[in-house]
């Protein structure tokens, strides 16, 4: 390992980002209420609007997992149907997204310490003087989180920037898209956040250390290990939270396998939109996470009925009899329908004397 890669500073970088990640979670969360919940649930009602919602509340959440997880409760609850929760957790992929534009823009635009130490000031000493009340409690964290986040991105930026100029990056062997898509989808389920996967990436991208197809090999790597969060919510769960859980691995999956064969596809396409890929990288990185999330909604949009009723066949829903005797009573033979009946009453009063 190079000497100059100070690889606590990298750790560091990495645990102030995903501190700042949890801050604003956290205050968004609360001073939303209950806003957010009644948005999804009314505006779920239809495929657009599903997906639409999804991509907005994600997209301030900054959480598709939360999201996710906030739909398995819906629909665990009978207060979303499948279809549209469906539709919800496409637009959440979508929304994720916007952290990629976020980190891209601030975090190599422009001077991070200009923005994150002030943040952070202000944020603290909100804390301090106005921490008595909830609503500017909440507020001073969201400061406070920004600041991190930026701080953290910082540190990480720096740290890969050192190794970069001490090691030789001809020396790096060639490996296949597919092993940089694995090593996404293991770092993202490690983490337990998409996010802070893709700003490791952006930060490599922009020091050098990774080639632009590789970075979205990774991209999409994090895309699949983000299904993590979800499919441990849906364990032990009903079957419709399983049914939930199953359609955001197999959309998060499809879309994967379609966005690493369309790779060149979309290089091509960011080429000629932000020019040459070495001056825009990052930012070219940005535009490739929406565009093959948007395709991949696009591809799935058409058949989300199709996708629900192969879930429910999946799994289907346990059926559980209430009666003992009149449920294998058949209508065809009243007489035995009339015993059946007889006998379900008295074990309805065995049960009650019991």
């Amino acid at each position: 390992m190079p000497e100059s890669l100070d690889i606590w500073k990298l750790l560091a970088g990495l645990g102030i980002f995903l501190f700042g990640m949890f801050l604003m979670e956290e205050s968004i969360k609360k001073l939303a209420g209950r806003s957010f919940k009644k948005f999804i649930r009314k505006s779920t009602k239809g495929r657009f609007k599903s997906i639409l919602s999804g991509t907005l509340v994600t997209g301030v959440l900054q959480s598709s997992s939360a999201v996710s997880l906030m739909v398995l409760a819906f629909v665990g609850a009978g207060i979303m149907a499948m279809e549209n929760a469906i539709g919800v957790i496409l637009g959440s992929n979508l929304g994720t997204t916007f952290t990629s534009w976020l980190v891209a823009f601030f975090g190599f635009k422009v001077d991070i310490e200009e923005y994150a130490l002030p943040l952070i000031g202000i944020g603290g000493l909100g804390l301090i003087f106005l921490g008595k009340s909830e609503r500017f409690s909440n507020i001073s964290k969201l400061l406070v989180g920004f600041g991190f986040l930026f701080m953290g991105l910082g540190y990480m930026k720096t740290s890969v920037e050192e190794l970069t100029s001490s090691f030789d990056l001809t020396t790096l062997p060639e490996y296949g898209i597919v092993l940089f898509a694995l090593a996404g989808i293991v770092l993202t389920a490690i983490m337990q956040s998409s996010s802070a996967t893709i700003a490791i990436v952006l930060t490599s991208l922009n020091a050098g250390v990774l080639g632009f197809n590789s970075a979205a090999a990774m991209v999409i790597g994090a895309n699949v290990g983000t299904t993590v969060t979800v499919l441990l919510g849906s364990i032990g769960g009903s079957q419709v939270k399983k049914r939930v859980a199953l359609s955001h691995l197999t959309f998060n999956s499809v879309t994967a396998i379609v966005g690493l064969l369309l790779i060149p596809v979309f290089t091509w396409t960011i080429t000629r939109v932000l020019g040459p890929a070495g001056q825009n990288a990052v930012m070219g990185l940005a535009l490739f996470h929406t565009l093959f999330n948007l395709v991949g909604v696009m591809l799935f949009l058409p058949f989300i009925t199709v996708l629900s009723r192969l879930l429910l066949k999946a799994y289907p829903d346990k059926i559980k009899h209430v009666t003992k005797h009149l449920h294998h009573a058949t209508p065809e033979i009243s007489d035995a329908g009339i015993e059946a009946l007889k006998s379900e009453v008295l074990h309805l009063f065995e049960l009650v004397l019991l």
